[in-house]
């Protein structure tokens, strides 16, 4: 029987994101129904980007018919004993796909298992990830996936977001190189990869239908024999 991973981070309070829950409509307050009203920004939580996000003539999510990638072959690339603040190269990626070398796979999860590590919650995560280098996302790009998916902030400036001005400049080079470049579509912040406990499995994921979108929430499983 095959077994279900949930790989989707929980959508709730959070400081790095600001979103907030309100009742407009709650039994409570004796109203006829039960009803939730929230703040989401795209980029927020478990999420895919497209390339528009980091390029202004990019395409958006709608130009990926999800048909092409919504359910894919997936191979884990394994890097769990990576220390923190460490960049993922092109030699390790590279080093790590070799047993696997004998079959592209439509997607590639890159996994650290940094939410086992240390809670997404806290600062930690973010401020003492691993990444991944320039010439990692060159390998990334060059493997060319139809989709890429990571559970730890994977350009090392990402941690600079939590004080930077709104003029500071934060250079993603996985972002310029997988995303703009490549034109490969990136799942960020997934977590319990290590729950997969395989090297390979069917990934299956679906963002929000919206239209001309920059990025999306997005549900996202493994599905494993």
């Amino acid at each position: 029987m095959s077994r279900i991973v949930d790989l989707t981070l929980p959508i709730v309070e959070h400081w790095r994101y600001g979103i907030k829950f309100e009742k407009p409509m709650s039994h409570a307050n004796h109203d006829r129904w039960e009803a939730t009203a929230y703040n989401l920004q795209s980029h927020w939580f478990t999420h895919i980007d497209a390339p528009i996000h980091h390029d202004p003539n990019g395409l958006t999510l709608d130009a990926y018919p999800i048909e092409n990638w919504c359910i894919s072959d997936c191979l884990v690339l394994d890097f769990s004993d990576i220390a923190d603040n460490t960049g993922i190269t092109y030699e390790m990626l590279e080093e790590a796909n070799k047993p696997f070398k004998d079959k592209h796979y439509d997607a590639v999860l890159i996994r650290t298992d940094r939410g086992r590590k240390v809670p997404w919650t806290e600062y930690d995560f973010w401020d003492n990830s691993p990444y991944v280098t320039a010439d990692g996302g060159k390998w990334i790009k060059e493997y060319n996936p139809k989709v890429v998916g990571f559970d730890f902030p994977q350009d090392y400036e990402i941690r600079k977001i939590r004080t930077a001005g709104p003029k500071d400049p934060i250079y993603q080079p996985v972002h310029e190189i997988v995303l703009k470049e490549g034109k490969i579509l990136m799942i960020e912040y997934m977590t319990n990869l290590w729950e997969i406990k395989s090297p390979t499995c069917k990934l299956i994921a679906l963002p929000l239908n919206t239209k001309n979108a920059d990025g999306s929430q997005i549900r996202v499983i493994a599905v494993v024999d």
